[in-house]
């Protein structure tokens, strides 16, 4: 995809050609989108997309140069403020990823799957001829994934775009999509129409794909039963009607939820129902955790309790994408891995290098389990690392320290070596059976065993439901 987007030099210079595009006097007319990488904005904490609320206060988000408008648009940037733009292109191209109902929300309050949608809408604000997207459904809920497919084939058939979709092997291919290329660590093995090459590229592909459905197969057959609600003698969680609201907006209402020391829980809802802010809630990181909505190990957070944002987050490890975006390019991966085990700084803080000579007998364990992965990469600098890999690093990073709490939000996805997700999952199954869980993720195969699942449902009306898996 780097390749197709012009930042690597062809050699010879004349063998990268771009018949599509005659108007070089336009520099914007590829398009680029890698969702493998961080966000697209600024680094920032993941307090900053909660703090942002109080911040703002009742100002008009319209107004602001940070809201989702202004962002697709480029009118957050001042160079660009007063330029004329075409306000009925701007519309159709916001109703298409649906995103008109967000135009006066400050950008980075929006979730990940949102994001993702106001990254492409702002890549075809330019109308470029050439768009590439790698990985466009990472992080998407099914009904999202759907939505923007459609959107994207209007934007190939009725904008004047040509769209090139980067896959995994196991992904599902848009029906709208004519044309395929297999792709290797060798170069394209196979290029043609999708009717002449699919079955080529399925045959060489059946080992994987076999495998793949072997695995998601194992997920697809667990049974669930709904609850009012699962209890718990021991709980290391809890929310008793918690609510959660600002600017007018209601996050969380009336949540009662009990963790059982030890369970494992997968979250579930549609993008913008209130996931990772649901997590942000239990790691400290949205501020009004500390106005006694939740309480751990018996205790309730407020202000005063003489518990710190530390303490919390020395029980607590975590793998997501906001983690992975804050993470420097140039750290090596046993750097990243030890820096799970230093304490009192919080789980964003990449700076401090773990010093003590011997490691705990968890952690020896573990890195022995993923001795054959780390000591082929173990000095290699994170940008380096393939995505798997980095997900893998960010995986044992969180799960070194021997966390109380385990959270994994999307830390399995977009990984291609399944295998190595299977061997991950299998070490959650084997050596973590003490630890609480709380999983987000989309796709099944890609979230370990759970034993529970709470369900967020709604945006406006908010609502929750309880499933058991029957074992």
């Amino acid at each position: 995809m780097n390749v197709l987007a012009g930042n690597y030099i062809a050699e010879p210079p004349t063998s990268r050609k771009y018949p599509i595009i005659n108007d070089f006097s336009r520099k914007d007319q590829i398009g680029f989108l890698d969702f493998r990488e961080s966000s697209g904005l600024d680094k920032v904490h993941l307090s900053a997309r909660y703090e942002s609320y109080s911040y703002k206060g009742k100002l008009e988000m319209a107004d602001d140069c940070n809201s989702v408008k202004n962002y697709i648009t480029g009118k957050n940037n001042y160079n660009r403020m007063h330029e004329e733009s075409n306000e009925d292109f701007i519309h159709e191209i916001m109703d298409l990823f649906n995103l008109g109902h967000l135009q006066s929300k400050w950008i980075s309050s929006l979730s990940n799957g949102q994001m993702r949608r106001a990254r492409i809408a702002k890549a075809l604000m330019d109308k470029p001829k050439l768009l590439l997207i790698d990985d466009p459904f990472l992080g998407l809920d099914p009904v999202s994934t759907l939505s923007v497919s459609n959107s994207l084939r209007v934007v190939a058939q009725e904008l004047d775009t040509c769209v090139v979709l980067g896959l995994r092997i196991q992904d599902e291919i848009p029906d709208w999509v004519n044309h395929l290329a297999f792709v290797t660590e060798n170069g394209t093995e196979i290029l043609g129409e999708r009717k002449e090459v699919e079955k080529r590229i399925m045959d060489i592909s059946k080992p994987i794909i076999s495998k793949h459905k072997a695995h998601n197969s194992h997920h697809q057959s667990e049974s669930w039963v709904k609850k009012e609600m699962i209890e718990a003698s021991d709980p290391i969680i809890e929310f008793k009607n918690a609510c959660v609201a600002y600017k007018g907006q209601t996050v969380l209402k009336n949540l009662d939820w009990k963790i059982q020391r030890g369970s494992k829980w997968r979250i579930l809802g549609n993008n913008g129902t209130g996931k990772t802010t649901l997590l942000s809630l239990i790691t400290a990181d949205h501020p009004q955790s500390w106005r006694s909505v939740v309480t751990i190990n018996g205790v309730t957070r407020k202000t005063g309790s003489g518990v710190t944002y530390f303490d919390v987050n020395d029980k607590i490890g975590i793998s997501s994408p906001e983690l992975h975006a804050l993470v420097p390019p140039r750290m090596t991966m046993m750097s990243i891995i030890t820096n799970g085990l230093v304490r009192g700084i919080g789980n964003a803080n990449f700076s401090f290098k773990f010093k003590e000579k011997e490691l705990g007998p968890h952690a020896v364990k573990l890195l022995k389990h993923f001795e054959s992965e780390i000591k082929k990469n173990e000095n290699k600098r994170f940008h380096e690392l393939t995505v798997s890999l980095q997900k893998l690093t960010l995986f044992l990073r969180a799960v070194i320290k021997s966390p109380d709490i385990l959270i994994l939000d999307e830390a399995f996805s977009c990984m291609d070596d399944e295998e190595l997700v299977i061997k991950c999952h299998e070490f959650i199954k084997s050596e973590l059976g003490s630890t609480t869980i709380l999983t987000i993720g989309h796709l099944d195969w890609e979230v370990p065993e759970t034993d529970f699942t709470l369900k967020l449902l709604g945006d406006e009306n908010r609502g929750y439901e309880y499933y058991e898996r029957i074992k």
